[in-house]
């Protein structure tokens, strides 16, 4: 077992209070004796225990004190024993022996079994009262771990992301791109879109402008226009992110790129009455 595994394990606490086994007892004395940290541990453990009970010590009943002196200096003394000597005793008198009470000493050993009774509730009090604390402090070490990590994994996502943009700003920058306005149909409005291709490269990016947010049934799917034949580029979601997305694959030669409404997941060919927008390879 580790030093942290064997502080937590509730033995030093165990200890202090005078709750340990003789082994339990020991073993913590070694370890107290080998390991500084350990020792230190401990002694702020009795550190606790005794300022628990010095808050919530119980006082005994007032007068408590003088009644027991009362009941000490009442009891009888013990006799020196003397040499017995034969004596007659009249028949018509009775013998008599003083009895030693026994409620002095009886009540004695309550008072005492109660007193050590609070003090060991207190001592039980002080351990759970820190044990309490601890289970705490551990609580909030593992919260500013996980917000630690999460503040990690947050930072390697951002990270990610400016690598990404970093990179598609080369691109855009790259001689052989072509930005490709994409303006609107008469059903389109003032929408409108823009495609960077680089054939020299062979990447494409789209930047979906203003087009406006669909039903959640509905999702805009871009198409190339290849020998007057459309090619699906995907589907993709609008945001108010304004960033580029990054379309997979490329194509050879488009003569255009259009963009329609589809139904939600894309369709396997365009639906012509719901192009919104559309432009020219020049």
């Amino acid at each position: 077992m580790d030093l942290n595994s064997f502080i937590s394990s509730g033995i030093l606490e165990l200890y202090a209070s005078g709750l340990a086994t003789p082994e339990e007892a020991r073993e913590v004395e070694d370890m107290a004796a080998n390991h500084p940290k350990v020792q230190a541990e401990l002694d702020a453990i009795r550190k606790a225990l005794d300022a628990y009970t010095g808050v919530h010590a119980v006082r005994p009943p007032e007068g408590l004190k003088e009644k027991v002196m009362q009941r000490v200096e009442g009891m009888p003394k013990s006799r020196p024993k003397e040499t017995s000597k034969p004596e007659t005793t009249p028949t018509n008198q009775y013998s008599y022996e003083p009895r030693e009470s026994s409620g002095g000493s009886s009540n004695i050993a309550n008072i005492a079994a109660w007193i050590l009774g609070l003090a060991l509730l207190g001592a039980l009090a002080a351990i759970f009262l820190f044990w309490q604390e601890a289970e705490r402090a551990k609580t909030k070490v593992q919260a500013a771990k996980d917000e630690t990590e999460q503040l990690r994994k947050d930072c390697e996502a951002e990270k990610a992301k400016a690598k990404a943009i970093d990179k598609q700003f080369v691109d855009l920058r790259h001689w052989a791109t072509k930005p490709i306005q994409l303006k609107a149909t008469p059903i389109g409005g003032d929408a409108y879109a823009t495609v960077f291709w680089n054939n020299r490269k062979g990447f494409t990016y789209f930047d979906m402008g203003n087009l406006p947010k669909p039903t959640a049934d509905k999702q805009f799917q871009l198409w190339a226009i290849v020998d007057g034949q459309p090619t699906d580029m995907g589907v993709f979601e609008v945001n108010d992110t304004n960033e580029l997305i990054a379309i997979e694959g490329h194509i050879e030669n488009p003569q255009a790129f259009a963009i329609t409404l589809e139904p939600k997941g894309g369709s396997q060919a365009p639906t012509l009455d719901q192009m919104w927008v559309v432009g020219a390879v020049n």
